[in-house]
Order: structure tokens, then C-alpha cells, then sequence
């Protein structure tokens, strides 16, 4: 476990913003640098108080954010013993924390640690950080934290995929169970979607324990009940069915109790291979759903196609339990190097449909394959909007969409002598049902739309007449809170009361309906997909307006400022996104937008470990008048219109390259006259150009 009370040069480093080199330059330097503590020769350990003052003392020290205190007073108050429990002392100081002002003198509530100067300022900065951000992301930061320096955040379901997973299932008022809930990643996102309480049990009691403290700021005490033991093998909550079933289960253990459990009720589908643990748990959890309760599972992609399990994919398949496999892209979770599969089940009814339907969504296709040039979030908002479309043609009976990328299935073309479920094999082969005649328009119009962007990309390449600073301008800086105390510029952030995600419904615009601004559509710089019924004044919601820079709360990769336009117009900001209202006699906000996202303002104004989280308040711009800023405001805007052009090239040439070679492989389409004997001919094959044949600046030698 990490010790708070010493310090590598690497940490210095880290704390005073600076490279190492820098910290070893101080050490021979400065003779009044710190003597080491503790640690080797070859890397030396400071006392971090010695190390802190000296720093303060030249203003080298910058002030930490809320969350990085807090994490290093929960380290103190640690001191080498039990981190859980020290995570736990924490969140138990939560509740009585969140309704005070930031930084008490005493802290309400905890009177009986006054005496314990490292719990006092435990106490101050969740004071903080509640009335920052809410106490929920506190203890959620918390949480991260804790399974970071404990070697357990691979095994955590990932924040992005948790609440898809809720999205896909989770009403108003549901009952949902985790049944390996660990520190309640998928449970809070339940929560987060409108559940009315939460049942979750885990193996581990500390983990079940922290889910528990966390679940209870979230949702209240008396909604939500966390049980420590091992489901399969002592299932805490016999007899109860739950509306929804929301699990993360572990892969590949094969000491699951298959000897022990060989005639349990649960196994309504059949024994579980010994092999094949993740049945088991499929089948747990359709026993506690009540009839026509929902399940969503996040399973290894060989469940689909192992041989030993087709008896039980075959008998689920003909109940009607499995309505929905969807891949996901590598990297979303653990194990990283493959794309999981989300298992959307359902517990059926006395009847059963006449014609069942499976519904295969190929979401790791999304990609385009290369998932391993980019960074994984940057596929993520595709491949997330991707399952919901096709989960809400299917649940909605609404009329067939022509898509790659999902397929329904007759049960019975499933159940062969495999009973392979993985869903490239059953969406690859969805062009073939095309008609010949709308491949090729579809085809038509990708071809007519890329040669629009083409022409507008040769006519606007931007930075054609810019010219050489020479030396870098000297700007005074000034921050986005500087500028917000000054009137300036306001910041908005959405607040908890902001639409949750089972009251956003993409699609129509009913009377009553507010837009919404989600964060996927920011992601996609697409316009508002979202609506939510609520009033904007009674609520508190943030409302956009045309003009207005728009940023996300956290960096998932490279990070883009927006600035509002008439499709924003009057649209509600989603959680997850800041919005920063500028004074448009003082402030360009294409020039607001542009030195904003610049990536060393972002690094300099991010914190956090397991999720880098942006201050936007200790964002900088810098200082100009009204004329330079409208100079620098028109560039960043060309730039932003060139980026935007070069994207939409990019997602249709793959889409217009994907439709035509699989419609070719599959003989949807003919390719043009044999023109093999004249290369020359227009229309014909290019001549094939080897090696030898290109010059070394590229161009082909005549």
C-alpha cells in the first residue's frame, strides 16, 4: 500500500509539476533541499511535510485539488494498516458531511474525532468535494481509488459500460439485484436510472461493505440492502425476484461448486459444464427475476460458442430467455484484449411467442478494426449509441432499419448442431438479405456526399496565410475562475438534478419535452438526440444558449471544447458536461473554445488517477483585446470546421468501403466490364505499381 508520509523524486515531481530532471537539479543546487529519509541510494525517499514546506516556500507548491487531499488523508489516516477500512472511516463521514458548507471549522457530526486533525481535514475536503460535485462522486472517486491501490481496478466494471448496461434495462421504480456486485459500479448506475432500491452481495466483505456506504448516500438507507457471501455457493437473497438483474461475474473459475451444486433448482436450463461458469451464473440470474424481468449481463465472448455449453444456449433459445448478444470493442473491459459480450435476457412467461426473434448487435465492428491505433473511448460513444438503436428498433417493433452493424434472428435458424451465438457470424451475413437495389444506392449517396467533402476540404485547408510568431508571445494568463469572479464568464455545470437516463428517450419530441444535450452527442459533435419530461425552472437544469462553450467534466482522451449553436439553442446540458457562458462584449468564445481545449491547458488543469477529471475553473486563457481575440476566434473556428469535414470523410469512406466489399463477397453487387487487357482504358484497373516504380518523394516515375 502506498505510504502518504514519504515522497520518490518522481512524486516530487509529480506534486510541483515539474520534470525529474528539474527535482534533481534542486537537490545539488539548493543545499537547504531536503536530506532524504528513508528509501536506496538509487532512488531516495523524502519526508513529505519537510518536502511541502521547503516547495511552499519558493511557490513551487500549487494547490491540490479537493479529491487529491482527500485520497492522501485517507492514506495518512491508513498509516500502513487496513486501507478498506480507512476508505470505509471516509465514507462513513459522507452523510455527515454533504450538507455543510465547504471547509467547516468543526464538522457536524463527527464530533467524536475533533481530537484527530487527519479526520478533520478527511471531514473538510468531502465538505468540499459534496458541495463541489456531489457527495455520490465523491465516495465514488473513493471507491477508485481504493481498487487502484489495492490492484483490483481491472476487475471493475468500467463506468461507461455499467451505465449502457442500466440503460438497456433499468425503469422508474425497479428492483434491481447484483449478485456479484463488488464495490457497486453497476448498481449506482441503477440508481443513477431511476431504481427504487438495489440488492447486491459480494464475496468480499470489504468490497461489499464500501458498495453498501456508497449505495446509501445514492439512494438512502432503506433502498438499498448489500449482503457479503458467495451467491452461487450461499445465496443470500433466496426467494428473491427482482425486476432487473444487472451483472459483472467472474470469468473462467472453474471451483465454482459444480460438485456441490449438481442438483440445484437454479439450473433450470441444465447442469453447468464445469468448464463453463458463466452459465451458472446466467442461470442464477434468471432465477431471481420475476416473470418477464430483465437481465443484463456482461459476459467472456466464448460463452456464445463454447461446445460444452450449446445444450443450455439451445434450451434458453427455445424458452425465449435470450433476447439480445451484443460485442463490444477490445479494451472496454477486463480482460482488455478482447471485446466482451453484453447477454440481454429475460425470464419468460407462461406464453411464448410464436416466431422468437434473437437480436445480434456486431457494436466491436463499429471500430472499423482498428481499436488498436486509437484510443478505446474514442470508439466507445459509437459503439454505446450503437446498442441502444438497435435495442430500441427491437423492443419497439419499429419498422426495419438497414444497418451492418445488428440482425434479428429466427430462433430456429440458431439452433444447428453448434448453437453458436457470437454475433460477427449472424451480422456479417445481413448484407445478403439486402436487395441488389439499395446497396447500390446507398452506395450512390456515400460516393456524392464524399465528393462534396472533398471539394470543401481542397477549398478550405486552414492556415494558408498564418505566418510565424517568431519568438512565443509573452500572454498574461488569467483562469476561468479569475474570469468568473470578475463577471467575465459564468460556469454551469449539471447539477444531480439533471435528466437521468430513464427519463432520456431518443426519437420524437413530445408537448412537455425538453431537449437534451447528452454526453454521447457531444462526444459525436452531433445535435441534441435526447428528450426529457420536466420543467426548467422547477428543476434547476441548465439551459444552453446559442453561443455557449461547452466542455466535458472528464478526459477520456483528446479532449474538444463545443461552442453552441442553433441546434443547442434552448437544450438542456446532460450530466458529464460544463458549460461556459461568456460575456460576448468581453469574450470571443470561438477564442474561449479554442485555448481552452488546447491539450497543455487540459493536462495542467486535470486530476485524478482512475478518472482524469478537469477543474475547469483553473482552465487558462490569456488576456488580449476584443480585435485579437476575434482574429484567434475566426482560426480556431476554421480549424474546427476542417476537423469536422475530415471526420465525416473518415466514417463514410469506411462505410462506403464496408458496404460495397462485402456486397461484392456476397454477390450483391457486380463489379465493372473487364477492362484487364487495356489499363489505360478510363474505368479500368490502375497498372500495378511495384516498389521500384514510386520515387523517394512519393510520386511515380514516369
Amino acid at each position: 500500500m502506498p505510504d502518504a508520509s514519504v515522497l520518490t523524486a518522481a512524486d516530487i515531481a509529480r506534486l510541483a509539476g515539474v520534470t525529474r530532471a528539474t527535482v534533481s537539479n534542486w537537490r545539488r543546487r539548493h543545499p537547504g533541499f531536503p536530506e532524504p529519509s528513508g528509501g536506496t541510494a538509487a532512488s531516495p525517499a523524502y519526508d513529505r511535510t519537510e518536502v511541502e514546506a521547503w516547495l511552499a516556500a519558493r511557490g513551487a507548491l500549487p494547490e491540490l485539488p479537493p479529491t487529491e487531499r482527500l485520497w492522501r488523508d485517507v492514506l495518512e489516516i491508513a498509516d500502513g494498516g487496513d486501507l478498506g477500512d480507512a476508505v470505509l472511516q471516509a465514507a462513513e463521514l459522507v452523510q455527515a458531511t454533504t450538507s455543510l458548507a465547504p471547509n467547516p471549522t468543526t464538522p457536524h457530526g463527527v464530533r467524536s474525532v475533533k481530537s484527530r486533525p487527519r479526520r478533520e481535514r478527511v471531514a473538510r475536503d468531502l465538505a468540499d468535494i459534496a458541495a463541489q460535485c456531489g457527495s455520490a462522486e465523491a465516495l465514488g472517486m473513493l471507491t477508485g481509488k481504493y481498487l487502484e491501490a489495492t490492484g483490483r481496478q481491472a476487475f471493475a466494471t468500467p463506468k461507461p459500460v455499467a451505465d449502457l448496461m442500466a440503460r438497456l434495462a433499468v425503469t422508474a421504480r425497479a428492483v434491481v439485484l447484483d449478485p456479484a456486485c463488488g464495490t457497486g459500479e453497476l448498481l449506482a448506475s441503477a440508481v443513477d436510472s431511476g431504481a427504487a432500491s438495489v440488492v447486491g452481495q459480494d464475496t468480499d466483505r470489504g468490497l461489499a461493505r464500501l458498495a453498501a456506504a456508497r449505495l446509501r448516500v445514492m439512494a438512502g438507507p432503506g433502498a438499498v440492502r448489500v449482503l457479503n457471501g458467495d451467491s452461487l455457493g450461499d445465496d443470500q437473497v433466496a426467494g428473491l425476484l427482482a425486476d432487473v438483474v444487472l451483472c459483472h461475474p467472474p470469468f473462467g473459475e472453474r471451483d465454482w461448486g459444480h460438485d456441490e451444486l449438481a442438483y440445484d433448482p437454479r439450473w433450470e436450463y441444465g447442469l453447468p459444464p464445469r468448464a463453463e461458469p458463466e452459465l451458472a451464473w446466467v442461470q442464477h440470474a434468471l432465477a431471481h427475476l420475476r416473470p418477464g424481468g430483465q437481465a443484463v449481463m456482461l459476459m467472456p465472448p466464448a460463452a456464445a460458442s463454447r461446445p460444452s455449453g450449446r445444450r443450455i444456449r439451445a434450451a434458453m433459445l427455445r424458452r425465449g430467455a435470450i433476447r439480445a448478444i451484443a460485442s463490444l470493442p477490445p479494451g472496454m473491459a477486463h480482460p482488455r484484449n478482447i471485446g466482451v459480450h453484453l447477454w440481454v435476457l429475460t425470464r419468460p412467461t407462461t406464453d411464448t411467442a410464436p416466431d422468437l426473434r434473437t437480436l445480434f448487435i456486431d457494436a466491436a465492428d463499429e471500430t472499423g478494426g482498428a481499436a488498436g491505433t486509437r484510443r478505446v473511448q474514442d470508439y466507445w460513444q459509437q459503439a454505446s449509441a450503437t446498442v441502444l438503436q438497435a435495442w430500441t428498433s427491437y423492443t419497439k417493433a419499429a419498422p426495419e432499419q438497414t444497418s451492418h452493424a445488428w440482425r434479428e434472428v429466427p430462433v430456429i435458424d440458431l439452433l444447428d448442431e453448434e448453437v453458436d451465438l457470437t454475433p460477427s457470424r449472424h451480422v456479417a451475413s445481413a448484407l445478403a438479405t439486402w436487395p441488389a437495389s439499395e446497396i447500390a444506392a446507398a452506395a450512390g449517396t456515400a460516393r456524392a456526399r464524399l465528393h462534396g467533402i472533398l471539394d470543401g476540404l481542397s477549398e478550405g485547408l486552414p492556415g494558408r496565410d498564418w505566418t510565424p510568431a517568431g519568438a512565443h508571445l509573452d500572454w498574461r494568463m488569467v483562469s476561468i475562475g479569475e474570469l468568473a469572479r470578475s463577471g467575465s464568464v459564468s460556469v454551469h455545470r449539471a447539477s444531480a438534478a439533471s435528466p437521468a437516463h430513464h427519463e432520456l428517450a431518443d426519437g420524437a419530441r413530445a408537448d412537455g419535452q425538453q431537449l437534451v444535450l447528452t454526453l454521447s452527442d457531444f462526444a459525436r459533435g452531433g445535435p441534441p438526440s435526447a428528450t426529457a419530461q420536466g420543467s426548467v425552472t422547477d428543476s434547476g437544469w441548465v439551459t444552453i444558449r446559442r453561443g455557449d462553450v461547452i466542455i466535458p467534466a472528464a478526459a477520456g482522451g483528446p479532449v474538444m471544447a463545443r461552442v453552441a449553436t442553433s441546434k443547442d439553442d434552448a437544450a438542456i446540458l446532460g450530466r458529464g458536461l460544463h458549460l461556459i457562458r461568456a460575456d460576448s462584449e468581453r469574450m470571443d468564445p470561438w477564442f474561449l473554445a479554442g485555448f481552452l481545449a488546447s491539450p497543455a491547458n487540459i493536462q495542467q488543469a486535470s486530476y485524478g488517477s482512475t478518472v482524469t477529471r478537469i477543474d475547469v475553473r483553473r482552465l487558462m486563457v490569456p488576456l488580449v483585446p476584443p480585435r485579437e481575440q476575434a482574429r484567434y476566434g475566426a482560426a480556431f473556428r476554421e480549424l474546427h470546421g476542417f476537423r469536422v469535414l475530415c471526420e465525416e470523410f473518415a466514417r463514410l469512406s469506411g462505410t462506403l468501403t464496408g458496404l460495397l466489399g462485402r456486397a461484392l463477397a456476397q454477390g450483391g453487387l457486380l463489379p465493372g466490364p473487364d477492362s484487364s487487357d487495356d489499363p489505360g482504358k478510363p474505368g479500368g484497373p490502375s497498372p500495378r505499381l511495384d516498389r521500384d516504380d514510386i520515387s523517394r518523394n512519393g510520386k511515380r516515375r514516369r
